[in-house]
């Protein structure tokens, strides 16, 4: 299956991103990342933050990818599936790795948000703090080498 497939069922459509939204992106990024440092707030905010950047930064792909997720129900799964069709400068038993990873972390998220105060462990926390540098890197990496007519030049 490929992205352009996916978009003939209708979860994605075709429409082109330009550098400025690619940095504006990247701006919501390093927000989120400083948010997640904030000690002074909850590990449960703190978490929704890192996730919040995470999101984001798969959100980034998809959208140098050319596409958007179609209005709909699911908004946020379609978004971090179209992983396994984005970040083509990592194998794809890697991007597998990511989504299943990345879908644990909006689990958490939702249970945080929506049902249990407090249901972040130290752990938890730890694992979306390590995460999502690392991610930032990667996608930073893949427009570097796939689309880097998307990157400001203070983001080359």
């Amino acid at each position: 299956m490929s992205i352009e497939k996916l978009a003939q069922f209708g979860w994605y459509k075709a429409e082109p991103s330009s550098p400025k939204e690619i940095a504006d992106l990247f701006s919501i990024v390093d927000r989120s990342q400083a948010d997640s440092k904030v000690e002074s707030i909850s590990d449960d905010l703190r978490f929704q933050a890192a996730y919040n950047g995470i999101l984001t930064l798969v959100n980034i792909a998809l959208r140098a990818s050319g596409y958007r997720v179609s209005i709909g129900q699911g908004h946020h799964q379609r978004v971090i599936e179209s992983l396994e069709y984005t970040l083509t400068t990592q194998d794809a038993t890697a991007r597998e790795k990511w989504v299943r990873k990345i879908k644990s972390h909006s689990q958490k998220r939702n249970t945080t948000s929506y049902d249990l105060a407090g249901g972040v462990s130290p752990t938890d926390l730890a694992q979306i703090m390590k995460d999502l540098p690392v991610l930032q890197e990667q996608v930073r990496t893949w427009l570097k080498e796939v689309h880097p007519e998307l990157l400001t030049r203070a983001a080359k």
